[in-house]
């Protein structure tokens, strides 16, 4: 009897030691796995605060000469002119680029005549769709053009750079090409090269999509006419754009 006792109490302290080992094993595994979830959070946390500092929307910035409506509207046409068609553009949107073949000539007569004046709030916020960034650094050249040659120049590079719209996926015109473009509607070399190399609007250009955020705009082409959003396909904007011109 006393031995069926020993034996008893050896398997009971075997059974315990058992335990005590599977809960420290237990308590192991958790600790990893709570290890892990932590170091996955840190590095998330840490994506979000490297991505929030390199966001830097919304900070002061110079808006280019010539600019109206808290520096982003570009005006072409009489001011009293009795309608404003208001685009938002981004010139490397290629449906963008069709919207502007199938109503620039229109808009324009429509311009000459009086009967409208177009306010263009061109945005960025396309850089992915090339390999060089170019929706950002096709906007600041516009805004260096505008900036340093007027409104008429700046109208002329505008159009010179739908004409030339690179296609996606690929490299948009290097600085060098965007600076013979300036020249070539009007600008004077030396007046762009450096502002067109340095990004001298390089913070406008970004703050651009907080102004586009902010009117409730989410793409590109996107028409108001005298304030009131056109649809959201290119040919609710074409029509849009077609009726105010008359």
């Amino acid at each position: 009897m006393a031995s069926k006792t020993k034996q008893q109490q050896r398997a009971e302290r075997a059974a315990a030691l058992l335990a005590e080992k599977r809960r420290q094993e237990r308590r192991r595994q958790l600790f990893a796995v709570v290890g892990v979830v932590v170091a996955i959070a840190v590095i998330i946390g840490a994506g979000f605060l490297i991505q929030s500092l390199r966001d830097t929307s919304g900070e002061a910035a110079t808006a280019p000469g010539g600019t109206s409506d808290g520096g982003y509207g570009v005006v072409v046409g009489d001011a009293s002119a009795p309608k404003t068609v208001t685009v938002y553009e981004d010139f490397q949107c290629p449906i963008c680029h069709e919207f502007e073949k199938s109503t620039r000539d229109q808009l324009r007569a429509a311009v000459d005549a009086g009967k409208i004046k177009i306010d263009y709030r061109m945005v960025s916020f396309l850089d992915k769709a090339s390999t060089n960034q170019y929706s950002s650094r096709a906007l600041n050249a516009a805004a260096v053009v505008l900036d340093t040659s007027g409104v008429d120049t700046f109208v002329k590079y505008h159009d010179l750079l739908f004409d030339n719209q690179p296609e996606e996926g690929g490299p948009g015109p290097s600085n060098d090409e965007l600076v013979k473009m300036a020249v070539q509607a009007g600008a004077e070399e030396s007046a762009v090269k450096d502002g067109i190399e340095n990004g001298e609007f390089d913070q406008w250009v970004t703050n651009t999509r907080d102004e586009m955020s902010k009117n409730g705009v989410t793409g590109t082409p996107t028409v108001f006419v005298d304030g009131k959003k056109a649809g959201s396909t290119l040919g609710d904007a074409i029509d849009a754009a077609l009726a105010a011109a008359g």
